[in-house]
């Protein structure tokens, strides 16, 4: 038998041709993957220089807001927050002088304020008035230095035809002069009208009291 010819066994077709199927859908992949990948950093960097552009705009509101001290009364930045503040009024009063009336048998205490937000509160020495109709929480502290063996104070109002006391703080005293110390705070809720005074008074004639503003204070925030 004839030995087999090595050019009957090989496959038909030119040189060329030979892989040429295999080749053409790896191609095609190869081409999807490097557009698929450009687009992914064209996108990215567009994100990034929106992102920087957004934040290089908050750093200059920041710095505005900063030279200014808050958002502008022109209605820029935050005008809920504006006026928000103006209708929340705030009051902290501290002591500055008492006075003692023997014929009532009271002691009065003397106020300056401390810390003052909106119109609606005034001090005028002794009293508070009040300008703007509506409800706020009030607080009263004292501290006494008196052997006396109860002392305490009253925060009272008087408007509309009638005088009424919100509320009173007592406290029992040392008999000790050394540890005669003791700090009487009350607090409450209260609806209050335009043209109120309200006043603070120790129902005691010559009552010993601190002046320091931590120790003796009065304070209204409208709610």
């Amino acid at each position: 038998m004839p030995a087999s010819s090595p050019f009957l066994l090989a496959p038909k077709g030119s040189p060329g041709d030979m892989g040429g199927p295999v080749r053409e859908p790896a191609l095609s992949v190869a081409l999807w993957l490097s557009w698929g990948a450009a687009l992914g950093a064209v996108a990215c960097a567009i994100a990034l220089l929106t992102q920087q552009t957004e934040l290089q705009s908050l750093r200059r509101e920041v710095s505005r807001l900063q030279r200014s001290g808050g958002p502008s009364q022109k209605g820029e930045g935050y005008p809920w927050q504006s006026l928000r503040e103006q209708k929340r009024s705030v009051l902290h009063l501290v002591p500055i002088n008492i006075t003692s009336k023997e014929e009532s048998d009271v002691t009065e205490v003397m106020w300056q304020p401390a810390l003052k937000r909106g119109r609606g509160l005034e001090t005028q020495g002794y009293v508070v008035r009040v300008w703007d109709t509506g409800v706020y929480l009030l607080y009263s502290q004292v501290l006494f230095h008196d052997v006396t063996f109860t002392m305490g104070q009253v925060v009272s109002r008087e408007g509309q035809g009638q005088q009424e006391t919100l509320f009173r703080c007592i406290r029992s005293m040392p008999s000790n002069p050394d540890r005669a110390y003791n700090s009487c705070y009350s607090a409450g809720v209260f609806h209050l009208h335009q043209g109120d005074i309200l006043s603070v008074t120790i129902p005691r004639a010559r009552a010993k009291l601190s002046l320091s503003p931590h120790g003796t204070f009065l304070g209204f925030v409208k709610l």
